[in-house]
């Protein structure tokens, strides 16, 4: 089973995989609106064959938008919605702890995505 986990965000969307029993962060989707996301995704969806999205659902003003988009994305693949708390702040909090450069943090939204697929991973 390969899943594809996702920390939406209205201007980046972060991507982490997993094979096994590990995410990876994978890359960051730079997004003008929802229809180019939706393209985005289904490209990696295709191109890494994943079987499973898993979406982080933050408590925060954007529940809704991305419960709206997890409905989009049932259409290329299987989506399960996880809460999500803190995703952001801890990855950039572990990002700097492991002397991971400015440069290197801009990524941090693949890093969220691997804590939010490696928590769902962790509760299988």
């Amino acid at each position: 089973m390969k899943y594809l986990g996702v920390d939406f965000g209205l201007k980046k969307i972060g991507l982490a995989i997993s094979e096994g029993s590990f995410a990876t962060p994978f890359e960051v989707l730079h997004i003008k609106n929802k229809k180019d996301a939706l393209q985005k995704i289904l490209q990696v969806v295709e191109k890494e064959e994943i079987n499973e999205i898993i979406m982080g659902l933050p408590d925060s003003g954007i529940r809704f938008k991305i419960l709206k988009f997890a409905n989009k994305l049932r259409l290329i693949a299987s989506v399960k919605i996880v809460e999500e708390t803190l995703t952001s702040h801890n990855a950039k909090r572990q990002m700097i702890e492991t002397g991971l450069g400015k440069k290197k943090r801009t990524e941090e939204d693949a890093y969220s995505a691997a804590l939010i697929l490696q928590d769902y991973l962790d509760n299988l």
